[in-house]
């Protein structure tokens, strides 16, 4: 049953990383550069709300199972691996490896956040602007799309660090070994 349910965690922990980070690459290399065609400029703006929106509850979604999995499969860790209770957490490399992932997480949580509460909807709300507005307006939009643009790559550069960390942890050989 212990290798069932591990099995499973691992499961979720990957299906939530796959609705978080499949809707980052579909609005970089799909959305944007596609949305960029669209001429009616309230029919774009009107678009980029929905598909943000979607991709918010979708990315939501996938946080919390990447976070319910995460918890089981490291407060199990140790049984699962049969490390000894005498063996110190930051001993292996699996310790050191997931405090620097769980550090990396945080920056990567806060600048996603910085993104979806702030910039984000500062952008939509200033290309809103732009349709009545004028060039002021648009220098605005062009600003705030350079802010949006800064902050979805690195949230996507850092997540993908963090799964190879993920991978790099369960690389269990490695991950291991004495720090």
């Amino acid at each position: 049953m212990e290798n069932f349910l591990h099995i499973l965690m691992v499961w979720v922990h990957i299906f939530g990383i796959a609705l978080y980070v499949g809707p980052q690459f579909f609005l970089a290399f799909a959305w944007v550069p596609a949305s960029r065609n669209i001429a009616d400029l309230p029919t774009r703006n009107q678009a980029m709300r929905t598909i943000t929106r979607k991709f918010g509850m979708i990315g939501g979604i996938g946080l919390t199972l990447i976070f319910i999995a995460g918890m089981y499969l490291i407060t199990s860790w140790r049984t699962y691996y049969g490390v000894p209770d005498d063996i110190g957490f930051t001993d292996l490399r699996f310790g050191v490896i997931f405090i620097i992932k769980m550090n990396i997480l945080l920056v990567m949580l806060a600048i996603v956040g910085m993104h979806m509460f702030i910039t984000g909807p500062k952008l939509v709300d200033a290309m809103d602007a732009a349709v009545t507005g004028g060039a002021p307006a648009e220098a605005r939009v062009k600003s705030l799309r350079k802010q949006s643009m800064v902050l979805s790559i690195t949230g996507l550069v850092l997540v993908l660090v963090i799964m190879v960390m993920g991978v790099m942890l369960n690389a269990t050989p490695f991950s291991l070994q004495d720090a």
